[in-house]
């Protein structure tokens, strides 16, 4: 009903759901807003993400076939630079891949190598480290950065 006491009409209803709306789109617009400053807050570049200083902290496998450790996504490609160690009388391999395919060498654990990664014309790619273990009976781990 009206403020007059007169039944509504389909004006009158038609005036009040755009009045709720504006309401409505102005409360959304608000916590949008602070919303999404929040998030380019914390999109932002901040700091480098520091890696386990102890290597017992790094992921590891005892696996005798290739097991994924690392793996991220990356639109921008860059200098990958992993570092492997082994348990005491273990052996191990590791290598980097990108969409699934070997990228560079397989390098005997421990030990470090580096990888270019191109994301041709900024195209998402998959940027992986595996790891296998070749003899012994521990644990071959990595890790690694892209730069």
């Amino acid at each position: 009903m009206t403020r007059i006491n007169r039944p509504d009409t389909l004006l009158t209803e038609l005036r009040d759901l755009k009045r709720r709306l504006r309401l409505l789109e102005a409360a959304r617009m608000r916590t949008g807003a602070a919303t999404m400053a929040a998030a380019a807050a914390r999109a932002a570049p901040g700091g480098v993400p520091l890696v386990p200083a102890r290597t017992s902290d790094w992921p590891g496998t005892s696996s005798a076939g290739w097991e994924r450790l690392l793996v991220t996504l990356t639109d921008r490609g860059g200098r990958l630079v992993v570092e492997l160690a082994a348990d005491p009388d273990t052996a191990g391999q590791a290598r980097a891949t990108v969409d699934g395919e070997p990228a560079g060498d397989t390098v005997a654990a421990p030990g470090r190598f580096t990888v270019e990664v191109a994301a041709p014309g900024g195209a998402e790619v998959e940027v992986a480290v595996e790891a296998r273990r070749t003899s012994g009976t521990g644990l071959v781990r990595a890790t690694a950065r892209l730069q």
